[in-house]
């Protein structure tokens, strides 16, 4: 698969017909969701070393005519369901007696998924209209392309068997009966028939926030399993919801769009002051189309932290607002021993806006590299402050430039954008040797309150057992009168 990694599948499960294209004869024929628009059938040849049963057994013999295959370009999954296979032949030459025809339904390789045969017909050349075979097969619950190294694909096996009494080769020679199946016209569309599956997928490369233009910028590319030629091009929806707000049916201009790489790639632009959205957290979905007028819906994972009023915030972080172990202005710990950092973040700014997000980060500056220990995001109104912290531990002693970063990625528009960094030098000492204390405290504290009552017990236990020998040892002070000193 081509796709990125942290792409999204859609959770849309919709029907589609599947057809069956090319002549077999010359190799394996390919799947589509394109339905037939020629007057023309697709002719390929039955082995006629099949018309017969066996000899002398008079059993049947079956002989494969081919293979239809299709690369899964995107992950997915076939529902589970009973579905129909269809499929026309006729004689070219003479009459074949009880033809009967077998599929094989192969998903991402291995054994076949399911397998099932047709009812038996008699096929002669003076018919005038082809003779059509149906196939009822069951599918459980198939995936595809589970694992992003996967390559799966969709093949269906047919295989032809005659019903003419068998005969010995040396005195009725060879039989010269033709059947061939017919496929990829209008008037003969092979096909599976209402397929329940589950193949768009969607990646979400930009998603950026442009003040200048009071917009909200994306692009979005989307993937079939059965290649571009099941998209429908001329119908795109981008969608965006709130996580407060709800869908309230905001909907982003579309742009353009293009082909690349086996996807589409479709731009918009989303006007939020057109729309009359207010601030609150939104993540968008595409709604695309396939040629079968199916509609295909997939979210975005990520969210945009949209402060429609921003340039009248303002949010401030300092060193004071930093504290090391509930403590401020103490910058030391021991190496190999954890410590909390203690971050408070206030806003100001016009007291009417309601919703601020504060994105937060804690990075580690370790000479031209930033190390990000933490991120996270908090939400305080103007006039208030929010709260948030974490553990970490350095092994090594030494000193350690630390900072701690609001809005780093501009978010949000802010009336002051100096205020946002605090940094300060974590001075990280060796350890203290036979640092019992210290290092049950951490314990207790990462293992909880059933470690605390443990060690708790088994001090007891010990302390209980020196005083009883203690009290034993006292004993011994009761002098009797014919003691020596």
């Amino acid at each position: 698969m081509a796709q990125p990694s942290q792409a999204e599948t859609s959770e849309d499960f919709n029907d589609l017909n599947l057809f069956f294209y090319g002549d077999l004869d010359s190799g394996n024929g390919n799947i589509s969701t394109l339905q037939p628009t020629s007057d023309s059938d697709t002719q390929s040849d039955c082995p006629q070393e099949a018309n017969r049963l066996s000899w002398p057994g008079q059993d049947r013999q079956w002989t494969s005519v081919g293979s239809w295959i299709v690369d899964l370009e995107t992950p997915g999954s076939f529902a589970s369901g009973e579905h129909m296979f269809t499929i026309w032949a006729n004689s070219t030459q003479g009459t074949v007696e009880d033809v009967q025809f077998r599929i094989s339904v192969t998903i991402g390789g291995g054994t076949a998924d399911a397998q099932a045969t047709s009812q038996s017909k008699t096929i002669t050349d003076s018919a005038e209209e082809a003779t059509q075979f149906e196939i009822s097969f069951d599918l459980t619950n198939e995936s595809f392309n589970q694992d992003p190294n996967d390559n799966d694909q969709l093949e269906v096996e047919i295989e032809y068997s005659g019903g003419d009494p068998g005969q010995n080769p040396v005195t009725g020679g060879q039989s010269t009966e033709q059947i061939v199946i017919l496929t990829s016209s209008i008037e003969h569309p092979a096909s599976i028939s209402e397929v329940t599956v589950n193949h768009f997928y969607a990646d979400f490369p930009i998603i950026s926030i442009e003040d200048s233009a009071e917009r909200v910028a994306v692009s979005v590319m989307v993937w079939s399993a059965f290649g571009t030629s099941d998209i429908d091009s001329n119908e795109w929806t981008l969608g965006v919801v709130g996580a407060s707000s709800g869908n309230q049916g905001y909907m982003a201009d579309f742009n353009m769009k293009s082909m690349q790489n086996g996807s589409y790639k479709a731009s918009f632009y989303w006007y939020y002051n057109d729309a009359q959205a207010i601030s609150d957290t939104y993540s968008f979905y595409i709604q695309a189309k396939d040629i079968q007028n199916n509609h295909w819906k997939v979210f975005s994972d990520q969210e945009i932290y949209l402060v429609i009023h921003g340039y009248e915030i303002d949010n401030v972080i300092s060193p004071g607002n930093i504290q090391i172990n509930n403590q401020t202005g103490i910058s030391k710990v021991k190496a190999g021993n954890s410590f909390t950092i203690d971050i408070t973040v206030s806003a100001e700014g016009d007291p009417l806006v309601a919703y601020n997000p504060i994105p937060v980060t804690v990075i580690w500056i370790s000479g031209s590299n930033e190390i990000v220990l933490y991120e996270t995001a908090v939400f305080a109104t103007p006039g208030a402050s929010a709260s948030t912290s974490f553990r970490y531990t350095f092994d090594t002693n030494g000193e350690y430039l630390i900072k701690v970063v609001i809005d780093r990625n501009n978010v949000v528009i802010e009336s002051n954008e100096n205020n946002n960094v605090a940094e300060f030098i974590l001075v990280v000492a060796e350890p203290e040797k036979e640092d019992f204390v210290q290092s049950l405290i951490d314990e207790v504290t990462e293992g909880g309150t059933v470690t605390l009552l443990v060690f708790v017990s088994v001090s007891s236990i010990v302390l209980a057992g020196y005083f009883a020998t203690r009290g034993k040892e006292e004993q011994d002070f009761d002098w009797e009168e014919d003691d020596d000193f």
